[in-house]
Order: structure tokens, then C-alpha cells, then sequence
């Protein structure tokens, strides 16, 4: 018996997302099969089937896990800079110019899944709405701990921002264009009154 055959259902579950996660965000949803995850997971067929009874499923609990990890990485990493003196709005781009630099960075994995129209029904377009809501909500926060009178409207067109510059980072492979979108949200600070 292999030693994957062993691990416990929340183990097993813990290897079949990680692999989801690398397969998926390296491949595309399209580009992986049930067979493909069994592989790199080591849990079997029969087991896999048992906990994620379709791919869709799979995908949408990838998809959680996905938001709930990103989420947590990245209001650690904003935490950092934050407490190394950056200010929380721009801490947001010195964070995510750590993820688009980091090895294996494909975009971002919410953005490129909806791209993949076939592979997708409407309970993943709402996880992923949710992820991007969850975004800005958490941008609402983080504003607001500097930037008392910020406008409304701005954790919005943070978000706006934030994802154009991780797409223009993926397809230029360069953070110029990341750099470009700090400096601007640093310039429109600038004019909120304190």
C-alpha cells in the first residue's frame, strides 16, 4: 500500500488542492484531467472521485482554497511593509510586485480562469467574484487606516488598478507596469485630505 493510500481524508484533500493548484494555475483549468491531478497528488482514482465526484467540483474548491491562500498571503505580505513604515495603500504594490517576481508567477489565477469559458458554470464565476469583492473590501481597510476622508469610490478603482497592472505584468513580463500604477495611486494620495 502506498503511503499516500494511508493519509488521512484531510491530508488527502490537502495533496489533491496543492496539486490542483499547480496543475491548474501552470496549465489552465482546460489543460489538466482528473488523471493528471491523480499523478500529481498520489491519491487514487477511486478516492479522488470520492471527495471531488466531478471536475467542476474540483475547480470550485480549488478555486476556495485559491482565494482563502492568496487572501492570507497577501494581507501578510501588505502587514510587513506596513509595519517596515509603507504606507497600507502602497504596501498593496510593494506586496504584489513580490508575487509577479517570484518563480512560476502566471498572473493572476482568478483573471486567467475566467478566460476559460467552457471550463466554467456560474458557481466559479461566483467564487470568483467573490474573491475580487473580498479584494476590495480588504483594500477599503487598508485605505482607511492612513487616508480618514478616502473617497468612496477608491478601494474600487484601487482594484481596478491593482488587477491592469498584474495582467500588463504578465503579459510584458515586467513590473513597469506595476511600477507605473504605484506611482500614480502614490500621486492621487497625494490630493486626499488627511
Amino acid at each position: 500500500m502506498s503511503p499516500v493510500a494511508t493519509l488521512s481524508t484531510e491530508a488527502a484533500r490537502r495533496a489533491v488542492l496543492r496539486a490542483a493548484d499547480e496543475l491548474f494555475y501552470a496549465r489552465g483549468i482546460g489543460g489538466v484531467v482528473m488523471s493528471d491531478i491523480r499523478d500529481a497528488s498520489g491519491v487514487s482514482m477511486r478516492r479522488l472521485y470520492v471527495m471531488y465526484p466531478s471536475k467542476s467540483e474540483l475547480v470550485a474548491a480549488w478555486l476556495t482554497d485559491r482565494h482563502e491562500t492568496w487572501m492570507a498571503w497577501f494581507a501578510t505580505s501588505v502587514d510587513r511593509h506596513v509595519a517596515a513604515g509603507v504606507d497600507p495603500v502602497l504596501a498593496t504594490f510593494d506586496a504584489i510586485a513580490e508575487w509577479v517576481t517570484a518563480p512560476g508567477y502566471r498572473g493572476c489565477a482568478f483573471i486567467n480562469s475566467l478566460a476559460e469559458t467552457s471550463e466554467l458554470d456560474d458557481a466559479h464565476r461566483a467564487i470568483i467574484a467573490g474573491h475580487k469583492r473580498d479584494l476590495v473590501t480588504h483594500l477599503a481597510h487598508l485605505a482607511a487606516r492612513d487616508h480618514t476622508s478616502t473617497p468612496p469610490w477608491l478601494p474600487a478603482a484601487l482594484a481596478v488598478i491593482i488587477d491592469g497592472a498584474i495582467v500588463q505584468c504578465t503579459i510584458f513580463a515586467s513590473t513597469d507596469p506595476l511600477d507605473a500604477a504605484r506611482s500614480a495611486v502614490h500621486q492621487l494620495l497625494e490630493t486626499i485630505p488627511t
